[in-house]
């Protein structure tokens, strides 16, 4: 999990928080992130494309979010490419997974 931590602070904290009630800033914070419905932050302004999405951010939703924003949600504002390798898009769910309280088993 440290791993996925240290890639989830280096890779997304610029934009992202991940602390309870966290700071909304380019994106929103991803405290609970994991089984929550798509576009869940109150007040943040989410694109079409992902309020387009229906149900929860599961495992396997996440997993193709972080492989490639711009294919999984087609016209995201998330200028982020994404992150290719395999084992760093686990790590940095199983972060999500640690930081989110009602994460459903994997």
């Amino acid at each position: 999990m440290a791993n996925g931590e240290a890639l989830a602070k280096r890779l997304c904290a610029s934009c992202h928080s991940f602390n309870q009630g966290g700071r909304t800033g380019v994106g929103p914070n991803l405290y609970g992130i994991v089984g929550a419905p798509h576009g869940h932050v109150e007040g943040f302004n989410y694109s079409a494309a992902i309020k387009g999405k229906q149900g929860p951010w599961n495992y396997e939703e996440l997993n193709e979010w972080l492989h490639k924003p711009s294919t999984y949600a087609p016209g995201t504002r998330m200028a982020f490419a994404g992150i290719s390798n395999t084992q760093q898009r686990a790590d940095v769910i199983a972060y999500l997974k640690s930081i989110s309280p009602n994460a459903p088993a994997p």
